[in-house]
């Protein structure tokens, strides 16, 4: 059929649409404004296998509550099958945003991109790299072995992007300035981009996501609380390669963290606000922090009040280092070494300090001040590299520039 209409499309499972819309809500507002109707494609029906889901993928979705949450002008199509999609797709050529892995499963959906000729972009502008080194212990064996095929079938998905098996990303955007410095610094891979070899045909750089919010609103700022940004133990992602954590072990971690925070707020002067994840239960974290305040979905409205953030692992604490927060990276005796190692990497990175809620606990409140005022200085080197890579240009605007010339 000649003349059919383009769309912009995200595809990705419905599951966890909430806890996305609400760390994308600034991204998809834009998006909504530029386009006249989006579609959201939920594909776990386009995998290899569809019966078989993760723990955290659902079997059936509540379209009410989901529309409550997506633009207006988002359409949710949920295709039984593949041919289901190959009708759908009769009458409208999409272009897809890309938030699949890169599983066994997903190559069947890798190759339905391929099959209906389907452009697709990624978005990775959220300033905190690619992704950490993790460690897998071997006693689990299904685990160890799990986790290994992942590895493995990555590979395997983007050796058969470069053979034209499955599409390639037609461009990527990042706001992180190392990714093109070291793919310049390996011959081959500079080599392999330059010919479009890669499975990432091109690389767009653009601010970060919190630079662009924080270009184009002017929030008050104040230092009103101590706010943590927590993290659940349990969470699917750590439990999928290193099981779960008993219930003593959470508790102990709980125990020192609680006690570790009513310190800082006593020595501060300050009222601890905790954050959860979109995705966490709100009631579930505030039987674990009986004193303290949760909140969910206000993370933001918190960091410009902060004087001081404290996380693990957490990406909204780029929002912070953005905004010259103090910071403090937490150290638990009581997580795993995967944990340990994404805290100190996340700190280093960004360049605040890291205190262990256990052992660090007779702390030095002058001592403590002033490494934190003196480490702001240290922050000015991850906003250039991972955030800002245009100053005072937004860079979802350009994106979406680029995306109505190349592809509309």
């Amino acid at each position: 059929m000649k003349n059919k209409k383009k769309y912009l499309a995200l595809i990705r499972s419905f599951s966890g649409i909430k806890a996305h819309m609400n760390v994308n809500e600034y991204i998809w507002k834009k998006l909504s404004k530029n386009f006249d109707k989006v579609f959201f494609i939920n594909d776990d029906n386009l995998k290899f296998f569809p019966n078989y889901s993760q723990e955290w993928m659902k079997k059936e979705y509540n379209y009410e509550e989901i529309y409550k949450h997506v633009p207006k002008n988002v359409v949710l199509f949920n295709p039984k099958n593949s041919e289901e999609l190959s009708d759908f797709l009769e009458d409208k050529t999409i272009i897809a945003i890309n938030q699949f892995r890169k599983l066994f499963q997903d190559i069947k959906t890798h190759y339905l991109m391929k099959k209906h000729n389907i452009k697709q972009i990624q978005i990775s502008n959220f300033g905190h790299g690619f992704g950490m080194t993790q460690h897998v212990p071997i006693k689990h064996f299904f685990k160890f072995l799990n986790w290994y095929n992942k590895i493995f079938f990555k590979k395997i998905t983007s050796l058969l992007g470069i053979l034209g098996i499955v599409s390639k990303i037609d461009i990527r955007f990042i706001s992180d300035r190392y990714v093109f410095e070291e793919i310049l610094k390996h011959p081959i891979k500079n080599f392999l981009y330059k010919k479009k070899l890669l499975f990432t045909k091109e690389l767009v750089l653009i601010n970060s996501r919190s630079y662009d919010i924080l270009l184009d609103n002017k929030f008050s700022l104040n230092e009103d609380y101590i706010v943590h940004f927590n993290a659940n133990l349990n969470y699917w992602q750590e439990k999928e390669f290193r099981g779960e954590l008993d219930e003593k072990q959470i508790s102990l971690h709980y125990h020192h963290l609680e006690n570790f925070l009513k310190k800082l707020s006593k020595e501060f002067n300050k009222e601890v606000i905790i954050c959860i994840h979109p995705g966490h239960d709100l009631e579930e974290a505030q039987n674990f922090f009986k004193d303290f305040k949760v909140v969910k979905l206000r993370t933001r409205e918190f960091i410009y009040k902060a004087f001081l953030v404290t996380n693990f692992d957490s990406s909204v604490v780029d929002d912070a280092i953005l905004l010259k927060k103090r910071a403090i990276g937490f150290i638990s005796d009581f997580m795993t070494k995967n944990e340990v190692e994404h805290t100190k990497s996340k700190a280093s990175i960004c360049g605040y300090m890291t205190l262990n809620t256990k052992k660090d606990f007779l702390f030095n409140k002058e001592e403590i001040l002033s490494k934190l005022n003196k480490n702001i200085i240290n922050y000015e080197k991850n906003i250039a590299y991972h955030h800002c890579v245009e100053p005072n240009i937004n860079g979802t605007d350009k994106m979406i520039k680029i995306i109505k010339e190349r592809f509309f």
